[in-house]
């Protein structure tokens, strides 16, 4: 297989744009499909409940998803502009033809080629075309600039570039998380099932996710590249493609994000947000022991076994959150900030599916095999 010729297929602007085209029929149909299922595979009893919370839930990160990368539009009006610039299909056609014809004119090429980059002004150029293209390995300007139209143009990001798309993705990435977090809150008043323990595992499992999957992890990666830009250009490291610096930044992304993120937010989680949270719960286990006997007000009995309930749970919510094999699927938006870093264009579109994920499993407070989550 010609790696190459596949990668430049994938990166090809017209390819991207009709891929972010159809992102929202994706995902908001993903976002269905999993709604059912979920519903479906939940007893009778509490299907009406998981139905309303799901719904709420996917819609608010769906929603934030779409609306943080592609914007708000309205008709012809663009209300919010989004974080993912990419440019609509026809214009890309527009001034691939221009080039095209350029090529063609200050080039003397014979009829197969003539005919080949003919075909390449209508849309998406197919794999075996492009292995094509590729073969014509002219050392003209035109030639270069012939391929930066077919597909997309190679960057080498500065230092500066390489921390502001850091902090683009990172702020998609927390759109989502924030949105599933208040629309599982949410949920769960409209159903009546909201308690203090249940919000809390909302907030420390959007902790989680922003930390370890989305911010941790693409600082990890933003340092990894600055570091090997350093070597490089002080001779210590040769220039890497995109395929080495790939490899790169998932290293950076699985030391400085999936093991230093997984700490810092259940650091967070046990030193901030369980002694606010655990007051509340305290305070309501035990209205609602007095409610059931004004006479057990002392450390006996119910009061007691509530207490002890909270002192396990702080005993334990350090690791009540470790990565496991379940959150490989949640890291696939690492993959993404890898691409986009690395070069791959094709990843951007597909960004507001990956922090979805993320966003939903905040929504429903995930804590690995604890099952007092609310779901």
């Amino acid at each position: 297989m010609n790696i190459t010729a596949v990668g430049k297929f994938l990166d090809q602007p017209v390819l991207i744009s009709k891929l972010k085209d159809k992102t929202p029929k994706i995902l908001t149909g993903a976002a269905f499909a999993y709604g059912i299922y979920d519903v479906y595979k939940t007893p009778k009893e509490n299907r009406k409940n998981r139905a309303i919370k799901d719904g709420i839930i996917l819609s608010a990160t769906v929603s934030a998803s779409l609306i943080s990368a592609f914007g708000l539009k309205i008709g012809k009006k663009q209300l919010l502009k989004g974080l993912v610039d990419i440019k609509d299909a026809k214009s890309i056609i527009s001034d691939r033809k221009i080039v095209i014809d350029k090529f063609l004119k200050k080039n003397n090429v014979d009829k197969k080629t003539e005919t080949l980059l003919n075909r390449a002004k209508d849309g998406v150029i197919n794999l075996k075309d492009t292995k094509e293209i590729l073969k014509i390995g002219s050392k003209s300007a035109e030639y270069n600039e012939l391929l930066d139209a077919l597909y997309s143009k190679k960057e080498n990001l500065s230092a500066k570039e390489i921390f502001k798309e850091t902090g683009r993705l990172s702020v998609l990435g927390l759109m989502p998380v924030v949105s599933g977090v208040l629309g599982g809150i949410a949920a769960e008043k409209v159903t009546g099932e909201n308690t203090p323990k249940t919000t809390s595992y909302k907030i420390k499992e959007g902790a989680y996710q922003f930390l370890a999957n989305i911010f941790m992890c693409n600082v990890g990666a933003a340092s990894a590249l600055f570091g090997a830009e350093k070597l490089q250009k002080a001779g210590k490291l040769a220039p890497l493609s995109p395929i080495k610096k790939l490899g790169i930044i998932m290293g950076g992304i699985f030391v400085t994000g999936i093991l230093g993120g997984s700490y810092a937010a259940n650091f967070i989680g046990k030193k901030i947000l369980d002694p606010i949270f655990d007051k509340k719960i305290n305070a309501k286990e035990a209205n609602s022991v007095s409610r059931f006997d004004d006479t057990l007000k002392s450390k006996t009995g119910k009061v007691f076994a509530a207490e002890n309930v909270l002192k396990a749970n702080k005993k334990d919510v350090y690791n009540e959150r470790k990565p496991e094999i379940l959150d490989m699927a949640l890291h696939t938006d690492d993959i993404a900030t890898a691409g986009v870093l690395s070069g791959f264009k094709w990843i951007e579109p597909m960004l507001p599916l990956m922090y979805t994920i993320s966003g939903f499993r905040a929504g429903i407070g995930y804590r690995n095999n604890i099952k007092d989550t609310g779901r």
